[in-house]
């Protein structure tokens, strides 16, 4: 395992500049962009990141050949927000006797100050990752610490508490946008804060509501996972329900909650998808197809498939 140790009390410092190549670095407006490459012997990948104003957003992107442990003190105040997108980590803060994983689609919130510990990246899993690293100055700017008490729910003592076990939806679309935007300048500086405030916002909310825990969150998931991985058998939201121990009802909403989209859409969906696939890359016949998406019959693959493709299976594979 390589070891990286740092003195983490600059807000511009990146951790890993050891095994990163600077690229490029601009700044226009106010707002600092950097983007990175990894150095070939430690993996591929890139990294980018903003920093302006006591907010710095870091996008990771990044596949490592061996496991890489960055080990350091943070010595300012910051509210660290990760998002991990795919991929995992593992967080050790010895003073608080705390040992972490954090895995794919999880989300951790914290505030440190004066804390040390250690990150490890494991070889052989892409890292998708956002960063997001906000000063005393950024939280006070936008009183952040009056109407929620940061410094004490959120202090790093707390980081277990502070899991998200699974992204919910609009989370995910929050940061879609922040990875497609191609903004520059005062109107990048002015997205990327509003889109960090609806971040918390979101974090915030749930905390306070309670409606979601992570139990559900995981159930709501494992039956996502089946649709995808059954498309060949047409179950009902009632046996599904069974299947991942959740009642009817709140699998529904929390469903809809987290995807955006109902159950039946999203399996149907997904069906269409995977007869596109097989329509291009095989030659198999319309009739197999259709048992390999759920359908027993044909015609109702066909007449489904049109409604969605607005196209017959036929039509489709001639004109891919």
């Amino acid at each position: 395992m390589y070891t990286i140790d740092i003195d983490i009390s600059i807000d511009n410092k990146y951790v890993l500049d050891e095994i990163l190549i600077l690229k490029s670095i601009n700044d226009h407006c106010g707002l600092e962009t950097k983007e990175y490459t990894v150095k070939e012997s430690f993996g591929s990948g890139f990294v980018k990141s903003w920093n302006f104003d006591g907010l710095m957003i870091r996008h990771r992107e990044v596949l490592f050949s061996s496991d890489i442990k960055v080990r350091g003190e943070q010595k300012t105040n910051a509210l660290i927000f990760s998002i991990l997108l795919n991929g995992e980590k593992m967080i050790s803060l010895p003073q608080s006797n705390i040992e972490l994983i954090q895995e794919e689609s999880e989300s951790c919130i914290s505030f440190i100050n004066l804390a040390n510990g250690c990150v490890v990246y494991p070889k052989g899993k892409l890292i998708r990752e956002i960063v997001i690293k906000m000063s005393d100055a950024f939280i006070q700017k936008h009183q952040l610490d009056k109407d929620f008490p940061i410094y004490e729910d959120y202090d790093v003592s707390n980081l277990k508490n502070n899991f998200s076990n699974q992204l919910d939806y609009k989370t995910q679309q929050i940061v879609n946008e922040l990875l497609e935007d191609n903004r520059n300048g005062l109107l990048k500086r002015l997205f990327l804060e509003s889109k960090v405030l609806e971040l918390l916002m979101l974090r915030f909310d749930s905390k306070n509501s309670g409606i979601k825990n992570s139990t559900t969150l995981k159930k709501v998931h494992l039956a996502k996972d089946f649709i995808i991985n059954n498309l060949d058998v047409q179950i009902s939201i009632q046996e599904l329900s069974k299947k991942v121990f959740l009642n009817e009802f709140q699998l529904k909403k929390e469903f809809k909650s987290n995807f955006g989209t109902t159950i039946f859409d999203f399996a149907l969906q997904q069906r269409m998808v995977e007869a596109k696939k097989l329509l291009s890359n095989t030659s198999k016949p319309i009739y197999e197809i259709a048992e390999l998406v759920g359908y027993k019959n044909p015609t109702h693959f066909s007449a489904a498939f049109k409604k969605i493709v607005k196209q017959t299976p036929k039509q489709y594979r001639n004109t891919v």
